[in-house]
């Protein structure tokens, strides 16, 4: 069996890793805030860097040969700690050392146990542990990036912690091949190297297609809530009215009492903080219940409420004294709410929200009746 030439493969993964650290750079270059790029191109610039220091490092000095795995090892942590920056959180973690420390435990371990008596070091000895303590380092990294907290959200980066987990049987055949006598020199870097032509690039891109997808789902929610108060609009309450669909689940419509007349007594910023408290301490207070807050249009709002909210004339209550305390109803403006209950038949939630504000009308009606009364 022929392998390739172990110099041209690692010719080919010093430029591929090169050119995306390149690409990372430019992109952290226009955006100084898009830390999560500078993270990934210190990676692909120090893999480089390490391949290179491979050929070019003394090969009796155990200082440096040590200090080349902890930067390989730093190099499979550093992808990782890009993810966590772009996530929001912070970028390093305890576990971080892990990746490091094993690949530098894997590469002198060798040595120790024969300065310890315990152990000759042999080739086979050296390749078979420098390839196990990769293996855990790249696996950890891998494993957290495929699996770890947050993972479902995207699949950029399911797909990058499963090109990591790629490189494992290769690290599996290097060490089975010490044991074997599988032909090909140097079998350990070998098989990495040809790992890296095909999962450094998916690695990579998976990483460039994160912030992609974070930008598409901010954008989608984005679309479906109401800028001003952050509820539900229309096209969201759609997404989410359907599980409310359950007979003994509440529909609460909500209008702002004489809202036009707020906007022209005490201008549009008035109104417009009316809108946001009212939507605040409703979205807030329906969260509490597992339900959900809508703005519907103007100054009309609808919350849906689950049916293990057995209490939602008690909610519409909490609901109002929380606007009183937050300042958002004063003497000059008020707020009506109907109530409707979904029944066995109802198919749509659209048949429940006209009950609910047949009762809002009933109730601004009874209003302003007692307004009228008073004068």
């Amino acid at each position: 069996m022929t392998f390739p030439d172990v110099d041209t493969l690692r010719l080919c993964s010093m430029l591929s890793s090169s050119a995306f650290g390149f690409v990372f750079g430019v992109l952290w270059l226009r955006d100084r805030s898009a830390r999560h790029f500078v993270h990934w191109a210190l990676s692909s610039f120090l893999y480089t860097a390490v391949l290179y220091a491979f050929t070019a490092a003394p090969r009796d000095s155990l200082a440096a040969s040590m200090a080349i795995y902890a930067v390989l090892g730093l190099t499979q942590a550093l992808p990782v700690a890009g993810v966590y920056a772009l996530e929001g959180g912070r970028p390093w973690r305890w576990w971080m050392i892990v990746p490091v420390a094993s690949a530098v435990l894997g590469h002198v371990l060798p040595g120790m146990l024969d300065a310890l008596g315990w152990m000759a070091r042999t080739e086979r000895g050296q390749s078979v542990c420098d390839a196990a303590g990769l293996a855990i380092s790249m696996g950890l990294a891998g494993f957290i990036l495929a699996f770890g907290h947050g993972a479902r959200r995207s699949v950029g980066r399911r797909l990058a912690g499963l090109a990591m987990l790629g490189y494992l049987p290769g690290y599996a055949l290097s060490i089975c091949g010490m044991f074997f006598e599988l032909p090909g020199k140097n079998l350990v870097a070998l098989l990495a190297l040809l790992s890296d032509q095909v999962l450094l690039g998916v690695l990579n891109l998976a990483l460039l297609a994160i912030p992609v997808e974070q930008v598409q789902r901010a954008l989608r929610a984005a679309a479906l809530r109401d800028p001003l108060t952050g509820c539900w609009n229309r096209a969201g309450l759609e997404q989410v009215a359907l599980r409310f669909l359950r007979p003994g689940a509440a529909v609460i419509a909500i209008d702002v009492d004489h809202f036009k007349a707020i906007n022209d007594r005490h201008g549009h910023g008035a109104g417009d903080q009316v809108l946001i408290s009212l939507g605040r301490e409703a979205a807030a207070l329906a969260g509490e219940h597992a339900g959900q807050a809508a703005r519907l249009g103007g100054d009309e709002f609808l919350v849906l409420l689950p049916v293990e909210c057995r209490d939602p004339e008690g909610f519409m209550t909490r609901l109002r004294r929380r606007l009183e305390m937050s300042g958002a109803l004063t003497d000059r403006w008020s707020v009506s709410m109907g109530l409707a209950a979904v029944e066995a038949d109802d198919r749509r939630i659209d048949d429940v929200i006209v009950r609910a504000d047949r009762s809002l009308y009933r109730a601004k009606a009874c209003r302003d009746l007692e307004v009228r009364e008073l004068r």
